[in-house]
C-alpha cells in the first residue's frame, strides 16, 4: 500500500509504502531530507509528525527519547508510514540534487590500514555538495557509504577515506583490485553533518575514519576564513592508526584550531592516553556555550552524546553526529 508524505510549509511530496523506510523513499525521489547514519543512531533525521500515522524500526534512544516520541517525534531512518503523512523540518530547504555519475580513480595512497581514494569527476558533469556530506559507491551489487573527506572547494576532485578491512568487499578491492583510471559509479550528495550557522565554539570529536568529514569542514573553514574557535579530538586504539596528520599543524597557521590526538596503547608523550569522552569529561565541564561536531564508531557518538547532555551542560540540540558502521 502507498501513502503520500508532505513536508509542512515546504511544496514537496513523495509516495512511500509499507514496505520501505520513509527517509530510503525520499532519497529515491531524489529529495534529500535531513539525516546522517541512517540506522536509527545519530537523530539527524529527526522531525516532527503533524499528521498520520508511523511504525517504528529499533533506534537508539540517543536518537530519539522516550519524551520526544510521546511528543511525535519520529526518526525519518527508521519510520514506516501507516498512512498518508504530514512532516514538520523546521528550516529544511531541499539541497543540491542526488546524481548517479560516473567517476574515474585518480589515485589511490594507501596509508598504514587506510587508504586515500581520490575519484575524478567528468568534466561535463557538474557535482556540488556540502563539506560533511557522503556519497554512495555502487559495487559489487551494492551501495557503501563513504564520507567526502575534501571541502567543495576543490573541484572537480572527491576525497574518500577507508580503513582495510578484512573480507570487506570494498575495501579489498580498493587493497588489492582497483587501479588507477579505473571507472566507480556513485550516487550522492547526501547526508546532512555539516557545519551550521553559529560563531560558537567548537569540538569536533572523532574516531578512526571518522576524520573524514571532519577533514572536509575544517578546509572548508579555511577557505572561508572562518574566525571560529575549534578543538579537534581525534582518537584510534593505536598511534600507528593516525593518518594525514601533516595537515594538522598547517591548519593551526590558517585556523583557531587546538588539537589532540587519543590513543589507548603505546602512546606517545604528546598524546592524551585513554578515549576521546574521557578527554572530553575531564577538559570540558561547561559546554553550554558549544557546539560539538562527533564523528565515528556508534558506541562512541552515544556515550559522548550522554555525557556531554547529562553532566557537561550541553545543550542538546548542539549535538551533530555522523555514525560510521564496517562495510561488508
Amino acid at each position: 500500500m502507498t501513502f503520500k508524505v508532505s513536508i509542512q510549509h515546504n511544496d514537496i511530496n513523495f509516495t512511500t509504502s509499507t514496505d520501505d523506510i520513509i527517509l530510503d523513499s525520499a532519497l529515491e525521489s531524489k529529495i534529500n531530507l535531513p539525516h546522517g547514519c541512517k540506522n536509527g543512531t545519530c537523530g539527524e533525521c529527526k522531525c516532527q509528525l503533524v499528521s498520520g500515522s508511523v511504525t517504528h524500526e529499533e533506534y537508539s534512544s540517543v536518537a530519539l527519547s522516550a519524551e520526544e516520541l510521546a511528543d511525535n517525534k519520529i526518526l525519518l531512518c527508521r519510520s514506516v508510514a501507516t498512512s498518508d503523512l504530514v512532516l514538520d523540518l523546521p528550516g529544511f530547504v531541499n539541497g543540491f540534487p542526488i546524481k548517479t555519475l560516473p567517476s574515474k580513480i585518480a589515485s589511490i595512497e594507501k596509508i598504514g590500514s587506510v587508504a586515500v581514494l581520490k575519484l575524478k569527476l567528468p568534466a561535463s558533469q557538474n557535482f556540488d555538495f556540502f563539506a560533511g556530506q557522503y556519497i554512495d559507491i555502487i559495487h559489487g551489487g551494492k551501495n557503501r557509504s563513504y564520507s567526502l573527506a575534501n571541502s567543495p572547494s576543490q573541484a572537480g576532485i572527491l576525497e574518500l577515506h577507508i580503513r582495510y578491512r578484512a573480507g570487506g568487499v570494498f575495501s579489498e578491492s580498493v587493497w588489492n583490485e582497483f587501479k588507477v583510471g579505473q571507472i566507480l559509479r556513485f550516487k550522492g550528495p547526501l547526508g546532512s553533518f555539516t557545519l551550521k550557522d553559529s560563531s560558537a565554539p567548537m569540538l569536533m570529536v572523532c574516531t578512526g575514519t571518522g576524520f573524514a568529514p571532519i577533514k572536509a569542514i575544517l578546509e572548508q573553514m579555511i577557505a572561508h576564513n572562518s574566525k571560529r574557535k575549534v578543538h579537534l579530538i581525534w582518537g584510534n586504539f593505536l598511534p600507528e592508526d593516525f593518518y594525514m596528520t601533516e595537515v594538522l599543524p598547517i591548519w593551526q597557521q590558517q585556523l583557531d584550531l587546538s588539537v589532540t590526538l587519543c590513543s589507548n596503547e603505546n602512546t606517545p608523550a604528546d598524546f592524551y592516553n585513554g578515549l576521546v569522552t574521557e578527554f572530553v569529561t575531564k577538559n570540558y565541564p561547561d559546554l553550554s556555550h558549544y557546539q560539538v561536531y562527533a564523528c565515528g564508531n556508534p558506541g562512541m557518538i552515544e556515550n559522548l552524546y550522554n555525557t556531554a547532555a547529562n553532566q557537561l551542560k550541553l545543550v542538546k540540540t548542539n549535538f551533530f553526529s555522523d555514525v560510521f558502521t564496517p562495510s561488508v
